[in-house]
């Protein structure tokens, strides 16, 4: 099925408004015509066809309708006009609007089609009407200064003229409509190319770097564990023993641990942000177990790059608070005010003094990521009171940001 043009609810609005304004300037002009009280049931006619009018305007412009109900409407409506043209209703330039709006329903085609047929019927009915004043005149004897040809001919070329006009007009809207569609689609597309890209990268370095350092490591310390049983004070010494099987424990278990976290940022999607951090929380159940964590994410679905800044922002901040606040509790939320996302994450540790200088590269990656989205970083904290984390950033950002590498308190 052939889709409409897609329009935003701010131009169907618009649009209501101008039909209505056409419909009451149709209402004053019918009602200050000159000729009404010598036409039968004038009135009436004019009521009742301004009534189906102001009806039929309603349904503004269905384009979530299926074709074939699209293609109804727009009978319909010029239906309607060849009407209130045979009842002497002046709809004035309600048929412009409504052949934009089958440029806008209609393949482009079909909209030519509809335009050409209600136009070419008006104008008939138009030349009809006018041969039985032209014959009364012809009967009183005023036929040499009658000049009813070029008048139709007049008549016929500024109606051709201007329906060339607004089919041209409607045709450039739905190219102008069709394009930004195709943009926005487009940058969706490099947006999560982007994604992808950075995750790769994010995943190669771990992989190459951190990955190979804890494999190394493990081959180190099992020829330690090798060489310590040819040792005899070691072999006397339950607790050294003890020591090398825990940090062989410990570096298979970073071992595994990085691995998975390569696997996750490779395959994982992070639309969905709030399932992305109520997941994060979970696999971080342990490193987090001394505190608890209040997540409450408000947010409608965000680009995918959006999303997973902001979520690493606040996996950045949970570290730093695991690492360094001594909290109980923490709360982080996430809503938007004014068209910027604003995530605060607050804890009630220890906190410190903002004139300390302060070790580690958290607070530096939070900030650089605030800032590549275009957003603003803030910190409140005071030492023995908490620790209060301010990240505003855009809802719709204009580039797609280059995050930093990830860092390592």
């Amino acid at each position: 099925m052939e889709s409409a043009v897609a329009i935003s609810p701010k131009i169907k609005k618009i649009l209501r408004w101008i039909e209505w304004a056409l419909i009451l300037n149709s209402i004053v002009s019918n009602s200050l015509r000159a000729d009404l009280g010598r036409l039968p049931f004038a009135e009436i006619r004019i009521i009742l066809g301004l009534s189906l009018l102001a009806t039929f305007s309603c349904i503004l412009l269905p384009t979530h309708f299926s074709k074939q109900q699209r293609r109804l409407y727009v009978f319909m409506g010029f239906s309607l006009l060849i009407l209130l043209n045979i009842a002497k209703v002046n709809y004035g330039a309600i048929d412009d609007l409504l052949i934009i709006k089958a440029c806008l329903l209609l393949p482009r085609r079909e909209a030519i089609i509809a335009t050409v047929t209600m136009v070419t019927v008006n104008f008939s009915q138009w030349a009809w009407f006018l041969s039985f004043p032209l014959e009364n005149g012809i009967n009183l004897g005023l036929e040499p200064f009658l000049n009813h040809r070029n008048d139709i001919i007049e008549v016929l070329f500024n109606r051709a003229a201007a329906t060339f006009f607004v089919l041209l007009l409607g045709f450039v809207f739905v190219a102008e409509k069709r394009s930004r569609h195709q943009a926005e689609k487009l940058a969706a597309e490099v947006e999560q190319l982007a994604t992808k890209l950075e995750r790769s990268r994010i995943a190669r370095d771990m992989h190459d770097s951190l990955g190979h350092t804890l494999t190394t490591l493990d081959v180190q310390l099992a020829l330690v564990d090798r060489y310590a049983q040819n040792i005899p004070e070691i072999q006397r010494s339950p607790r050294l023993r003890r020591a090398i099987k825990q940090s062989q424990q410990l570096a298979a278990q970073c071992l595994a641990e990085a691995r998975q976290s390569v696997r996750s940022i490779r395959t994982e999607n992070f639309v969905d942000l709030e399932k992305k951090l109520r997941s994060l929380i979970a696999d971080k159940q342990q490193a987090f177990e001394s505190f608890t964590v209040d997540l409450q994410v408000h947010l409608p679905p965000l680009p995918q790059q959006l999303s997973y800044q902001l979520f690493l922002i606040a996996k950045e901040g949970l570290i730093n608070i695991q690492k360094h606040a001594a909290a109980s509790s923490v709360t982080l939320s996430l809503v938007i005010r004014e068209e910027q996302i604003q995530l605060i994450l607050t804890d009630d540790g220890c906190g410190f003094e903002l004139r300390e200088r302060v070790t580690g590269y958290g607070l530096q990656g939070i900030k650089e990521r605030s800032q590549l989205l275009g957003g603003q970083f803030s910190i409140y904290t005071q030492r023995g009171e908490g620790t209060k984390l301010h990240v505003s950033v855009p809802r719709k950002i204009t580039s797609i940001p280059v995050a930093p590498t990830e860092k390592r308190h």
